[in-house]
């Protein structure tokens, strides 16, 4: 496994000068994802070797994805699709999704792999913190959760 993903960087390390022409937005939240994980150089080199593998991969999947979405508009846009070939083209595309998402999630078991513990127990508080976040408008609106930093526990700006 380590053989293979010094290979890997290795190879990327060629390939990682034009994937790195990223936006400033893009930029600030590697910077960021460093930052607060506290990934070490070595770990920061191998991250951006498993997202350009990732970009790599999902990338053409995502193209033929998006030729099968105009394949199919198209052959339904016809007064009478041929069922067989619309079939098909279903069950390409699910293929296709299924690979994206296999992909993605080798992505991010490889990100996971490079992290020690304690890293792996921020990273573990934001992804709950995110799952929080969906729910929290709700605990503002009826004031059981602080709408400002100012505000305690069980205030609320409502009459």
């Amino acid at each position: 496994m380590l053989r293979k993903m010094i290979g890997v960087v290795a190879v990327l390390a060629l390939v990682l000068p034009a994937a790195a022409q990223e936006t400033p937005i893009a930029d600030h939240a590697h910077e960021t994802v460093v930052n607060v994980l506290q990934l070490t150089p070595d770990q920061v080199t191998q991250w951006d070797a498993l997202l350009a593998t990732r970009k790599a991969t999902v990338e053409p999947l995502k193209e033929n994805l998006q030729d099968i979405a105009s394949q199919l508009k198209t052959l339904l846009a016809d007064e009478n699709p041929d069922p067989t070939a619309v079939g098909e083209l279903v069950i390409q595309a699910r293929d296709l999704r299924q690979q994206i998402a296999q992909a993605n999630q080798e992505y991010i078991d490889g990100f996971e792999a490079l992290l020690n513990e304690q890293q792996t127990k921020k990273l573990k508080f934001l992804r709950a913190a995110n799952k929080a976040v969906r729910v929290l408008p709700a605990f503002k609106l009826f004031g059981l959760v602080p709408r400002d930093l100012g505000a305690g526990p069980g205030a609320s700006s409502q009459g």
